[in-house]
């Protein structure tokens, strides 16, 4: 965050950490998705040159894929990284601006707990049910439980930047190239 001169020096403390944290679940969705580019390159040669795919491979790919999205999610939430399509930029200009941008981050905290919370609920089902995977037999609830832990992060970061915003009346935040993402 190239911008937090004018924040609080425990809320500058918090971002850098949370940046950190940030850094490190992209870290794990690149690795995540480094793996997937293996296990696809391993199983596509033994299937057509050996006759003999990765036992598991769908699995282990739609495992991967999920870890990938997921990892990646705290980032791109703490870090306002989402494609907006801009197509009324001047609501995104000023204190209108500003009021919008924090109506919609708490909108977003609110969606993201709540998505949080029902991917919980399923966690919990999925381990007092002993699901497992169908031919892997991985237990499904550690699965879920990352992505849970995840969501909720995700849900965490959003509001830290939503707290970053509030407390920054009349002000955008700076993205990551270090523009305004409100307007000048």
């Amino acid at each position: 965050m190239n911008d937090v001169a004018n924040d609080h020096p425990l809320i500058a403390r918090l971002n850098k950490v949370a940046g950190k944290i940030a850094d490190i679940c992209l870290m794990l969705a690149c690795l995540v998705l480094l793996w997937l580019v293996a296990l696809t390159c391993v199983d596509v040669v033994g299937r057509y040159f050996f006759r003999s795919p990765v036992t598991g491979a769908t699995e282990l790919v739609q495992i991967s894929m999920a870890g990938t999205i997921f990892f990646s999610l705290p980032a791109m939430f703490l870090r306002d990284d989402q494609v907006v399509v801009d197509l009324f930029s001047f609501v995104r200009k000023g204190w209108f601006g500003w009021v919008v941008s924090v109506i919609f981050s708490l909108a977003t905290v609110v969606a993201v707990f709540i998505v949080a919370d029902r991917v919980f609920d399923y966690a919990v089902r999925a381990w007092e049910d002993g699901d497992k995977t169908i031919y892997l037999h991985i237990p499904r609830y550690l699965i879920v439980s990352l992505i849970t832990a995840m969501v909720y992060m995700s849900a965490v970061f959003a509001g830290f930047r939503g707290l970053r915003l509030l407390l920054r009346p009349g002000q955008a935040l700076p993205d990551e190239t270090g523009s305004r993402t409100l307007g000048e």
